[in-house]
């Protein structure tokens, strides 16, 4: 039986000490239609003391908080959630804390902007994907994976595709068809919650952060 393809509605929340941010970013949040509810914390202790933390479709979280760090938070998230995409929002661009929290295991990192419109393409981009990274952060990614591919041998990072189930091929074949996760979850029949899902799962075992490196991959393989 073919499931429905209209996106479920995803629960957001929001990790930010910051009274006035918090309640911007909220106010940002709560306009997009994609979201069923949206719900903010001033702490990682407050985050994990209420039950609305569970079952969250993303978390969008500051690095530096009272208490317990954003880092902190990200790696309980993906040790207790893994199906909830954290994303980083800071004022931080320092290479240092972008590899740190990706390696901590967030799928996104947003610089905090002046500009409202820029902020608010980011968070629709998160929104729509569950993945989304400032221009200056995503040149940080993709310089460093292509210094890494030029120094280690290209073999071994192409076998990993092996690690891929015939499911998740099927969606990262359809990532380079299609490019947008919503697209893909029509052709396949699949929610866009259970394609985010995968891509999450496809980016560990291939030990990539982006669609963009995931694809790049894909065809390679198939180039020899």
């Amino acid at each position: 039986m073919t499931m429905s393809t209209s996106p479920r509605p995803i629960r957001a929340g929001l990790i930010e000490d910051d009274p006035v941010m918090r309640a911007y970013l909220k106010a940002l949040l709560s306009r997009q239609e994609e979201l069923e509810s949206v719900d903010a914390w001033e702490s990682a202790e407050a985050f994990f003391a209420d039950r609305r933390h569970q079952g969250l479709g993303w978390l969008l979280v500051d690095l530096e908080l009272p208490g317990d760090s954003g880092i902190d938070v990200i790696r309980r998230m993906r040790a207790e959630q893994p199906e909830t995409a954290c994303i980083v929002l800071t004022a931080s661009s320092n290479p240092e804390n972008v590899f740190q929290a990706i390696r901590a295991g967030a799928s996104g990192y947003l610089v905090k902007e002046a500009r409202a419109e820029l902020l608010l393409q980011n968070l629709q981009d998160a929104v729509k994907d569950g993945m989304t990274f400032s221009p200056s952060v995503a040149r940080l990614v993709v310089d460093a994976f292509l210094k890494a591919e030029a120094a280690a041998p290209t073999e071994p990072q192409v076998s990993s595709l092996e690690k891929l189930t015939e499911r998740e091929r099927e969606v990262l074949q359809q990532v380079q068809q299609l490019g947008n996760a919503k697209d893909v979850a029509a052709s396949l029949g699949l929610s866009h919650e259970t394609v985010r899902v995968h891509l999450k799962k496809i980016y560990q075992k291939l030990h990539v952060g982006s669609k963009t490196a995931a694809v790049a991959l894909l065809a390679k393989s198939r180039n020899g």
